[in-house]
């Protein structure tokens, strides 16, 4: 349940918090990495703490791990907490903003999208300069930037806040040094210069999980929890970046809808998402115009945006503060009302 209602129930005991006192659960649920062990119940009650002892867990065990799932993440680089937000997709890849020279993007319309989204209600824009989409193949360095960068140089003009979508650490030092304020790396800081340079800059993070490379990612994906293995890959991840010096409050996390996951992968992401509250940061979802939409659906991803917004909807409902997406207007609407509500 959600607010007055959540803190109301959370004051008389009969609700716990997740990650802060605006939404409350009554139920909970306990699943194992090993699927052999299937003799657990399926739901506890938050409120009959006799029945939370099991074969495994014993009542101060569960209620200790419940308290961590209360915990009301820092503002992400002074975004509020109180609201969702919106990170506008900008890519400048060949098919995007491409003139005479497939390798020279259109710095005027990439910008003026930028702006329009920005008009439109995204408080961030991410730039990105390398197709990531199942089946791609890594770019050069040099190309990266020379797609990326003199758009983020031009679009700091404007005083928006800009994220640079890369997982090269030459790439990010160029694009914060041209006005970038956000790194969003989908190789979660493997660029063993990455975290310095972060550091150093006191820019924000966000860490992504993703299972393989692009290219090859979509193979084969196996996992015995997805949700309880990306859990403790983010929380890994996580630990390592603070240990690197960057801030707590400066750091996202993202499961990496579609990143080596397949349908039943993503769903039970979805369903699980609340998990993810436990690493005590905010947690951004991009599943915008996603293969998983077209597969349950059979929709090109022009027409994705029913389902675009459906995944968005799970993902408040599930605490998620920040949405990255094609559609910002249309989001935003959609996420307006459902938080209105």
């Amino acid at each position: 349940m959600y607010g007055k209602d959540a803190k109301y129930l959370i004051s008389v005991s009969k609700a716990m918090p997740l990650a802060g006192k605006d939404i409350g659960f009554l139920n909970f649920e306990i699943q194992c990495h090993n699927k052999k062990l299937n003799n657990i119940p399926v739901l506890y009650s938050t409120k009959d703490q006799k029945s939370w002892n099991s074969n495994y867990l014993n009542k101060n065990e569960i209620k200790k791990l419940l308290t961590i799932y209360a915990h009301k993440p820092k503002n992400f680089l002074g975004f509020k907490n109180n609201k969702f937000h919106i990170m506008g997709i900008l890519n400048i890849t060949p098919d995007s903003f491409s003139q005479d020279s497939i390798n020279v993007p259109n710095i005027s319309k990439a910008v003026k999208k930028a702006i329009k989204m920005y008009e439109d209600g995204a408080s961030i824009i991410d730039v990105g300069g390398e197709s990531t989409r199942p089946g791609s193949i890594k770019i050069s360095i040099e190309e990266e930037q020379k797609r990326v960068i003199p758009i983020i140089k031009e679009l700091s003009k404007y005083n928006i806040p800009i994220s640079c979508d890369t997982r090269n650490s030459s790439t990010m030092q160029v694009a914060i040094d041209a006005g970038a304020s956000i790194i969003n790396d989908i190789s979660a800081l493997s660029d063993n210069k990455a975290a310095a340079i972060i550091s150093k800059s006191k820019v924000g993070l966000i860490i992504m999980h993703m299972q393989g490379d692009p290219n090859n990612m979509q193979t084969r994906p196996i996992y015995k929890n997805v949700s309880f293995e990306i859990m403790k890959y983010l929380e890994e991840k996580r630990n390592y970046a603070i240990k690197e010096g960057i801030k707590e409050k400066n750091i996202l996390i993202d499961p990496g809808i579609g990143f080596g996951k397949n349908d039943k992968h993503n769903l039970k992401i979805f369903k699980d998402l609340p998990l993810l509250h436990s690493l005590k940061s905010h947690i951004l979802i991009g599943a915008s115009r996603k293969s998983i939409i077209g597969r349950i659906t059979n929709a090109k991803p022009p027409d994705r945006l029913p389902g675009s917004i459906s995944l968005a909807i799970a993902s408040i409902e599930r605490g998620v503060k920040f949405f990255r997406v094609h559609d910002v207007k249309e989001t935003k609407q959609a996420l307006s009302i459902w938080n209105k509500i």
